[in-house]
């Protein structure tokens, strides 16, 4: 056996538990003698939560033989201790829900399975939390930059995710109906965890919050728009808490829905399939919760209004050819009505995520993002591309929630809030 390492490996990823795990990966697929070569996974800075590394394993006997996994490790970072709860509440996901996921689809045919990143080891213990996955890039799936580019997804690409995303919550009502009695006890297990107290006070993610609510309310023209938005900042936590929570339909939701949680396949300059990443937010609630997410962070209010209709059609369909697969019928577990109920009641929660969430979808690649970065005085004196295309997303949303009164309903609902 060899431990080659490569010069460019980064420093964060220094550590003897994980170049332990490599030699176990290496040994699982019967390579004893290996060298390997490290990488960022993303851009330094992208992924606020964890360090994620490429590796790529070479045996030395065997030269056209290598292997390429993902390590995701809070090791040697300083927010190691800060968000160990959200690396526990990924692996439960690939250990408990993931894997039962591939083991539900194993009677479908290839085609009609959603796409899910194999989990080839784990581990939660403290001081040594990794992740390690299959690498899905060498299979041919790429990151999506349209957004951070300061492009729009083709109306095909927010279908896509739509289809993908109505099979993996219909997974959730299959698993649900063949182990009742594991599904209760999970669903238990997967409350949301980003907006509870206890996690906001431990991760400091509580002022990550409303610094960036904060900072997005100041770029608004809409001065009326803005003092609704500072009032309805008393209680973000709260709201945060409420459209979150569980209601009359709910199923495990992937919590954190937008571009950069994807990968996506082409052929052909044609997007043709996608797969789902970083299950760290994984929540029991209402699938709307999804939806909204993903379609206020990656689509504009022209799209929505235009294509709203269709779109949840699409993802409507979805859900009930994937239920008829294994012989349920959509309407006994959750009609199209109350579906669309449901997204219309969601919508001031896809206001509050953009208000948060906007700033990291519009910041460029090579832009590190933590904490001490998400204040506005730190870039209005020298406003960048980013800076002004985070200031027409959230004019767009804002002028947008005015319009089709999303504003004033989220204001009501504070109001019933204790």
């Amino acid at each position: 056996m060899s431990l080659d390492v490569n010069i460019s490996e980064p420093d964060e990823f220094n550590c003897t538990e994980l170049h332990s795990c490599i030699e176990n990966v290496a040994k699982l697929n019967n390579i004893n003698d290996f060298t390997y070569h490290v990488e960022f996974a993303c851009g330094k800075g992208e992924n606020f939560i964890a360090n994620v590394f490429r590796v790529e394993i070479k045996d030395t006997l065997d030269c056209d033989r290598k292997i390429s996994v993902i390590i995701k490790t809070l090791v040697n970072t300083t927010r190691q201790e800060l968000f160990r709860q959200l690396h526990k509440r990924e692996v439960k996901a690939y250990e408990e829900v993931l894997s039962k996921f591939e083991i539900l689809q194993s009677k479908l045919d290839v085609t009609n399975r959603i796409v899910l990143p194999g989990c080839i080891l784990s581990d939660m213990k403290r001081g040594n939390e990794v992740l390690i996955l299959e690498d899905l890039v060498s299979k041919g799936y790429e990151y999506e930059t349209k957004v951070n580019k300061l492009k729009n997804l083709e109306y095909e690409q927010v279908c896509l995710v739509l289809r993908n995303l109505a099979k993996f919550h219909a997974l959730s009502i299959v698993f649900e109906l063949n182990d009742k009695e594991n599904f209760i006890k999970l669903k238990c297990e997967f409350k949301d965890v980003l907006y509870q107290e206890t996690f906001l006070d431990k991760s400091k993610l509580r002022n990550y919050y409303t610094n960036c609510y904060e900072d997005s309310i100041q770029l608004l023209d809409d001065l009326e728009a803005r003092t609704k938005l500072q009032y309805v900042e008393t209680k973000l936590m709260q709201l945060l808490r409420y459209y979150t929570s569980p209601r009359t339909f709910n199923v495990l939701c992937h919590g954190d829905c937008w571009i950069n949680n994807f990968l996506f396949k082409q052929k052909d300059n044609i997007t043709t399939d996608l797969c789902f990443l970083d299950f760290q937010a994984m929540r029991y609630s209402n699938p709307a919760t999804d939806l909204v997410y993903f379609l206020f962070l990656s689509t504009d209010s022209t799209f929505r209004c235009k294509y709203m209709k269709d779109i949840l059609s699409v993802y409507y369909e979805s859900f009930t050819t994937f239920l008829k697969l294994y012989d349920i019928d959509s309407n006994s577990v959750y009609t199209k009505d109350s579906f669309e109920v449901d997204v219309q009641e969601m919508l001031p929660f896809g206001v509050l995520i953009t208000l948060i969430e906007l700033r990291i979808v519009t910041t460029f690649e090579d832009k590190e993002i933590s904490e001490s970065t998400l204040h506005l005085d730190q870039c209005i004196s020298n406003e960048s591309n980013e800076e002004m295309l985070l200031k027409i997303r959230l004019d767009d949303v804002v002028k947008e929630s005015v319009l089709n009164g999303t504003l004033d309903r989220l204001c009501e609902q504070m109001k019933l809030l204790n």
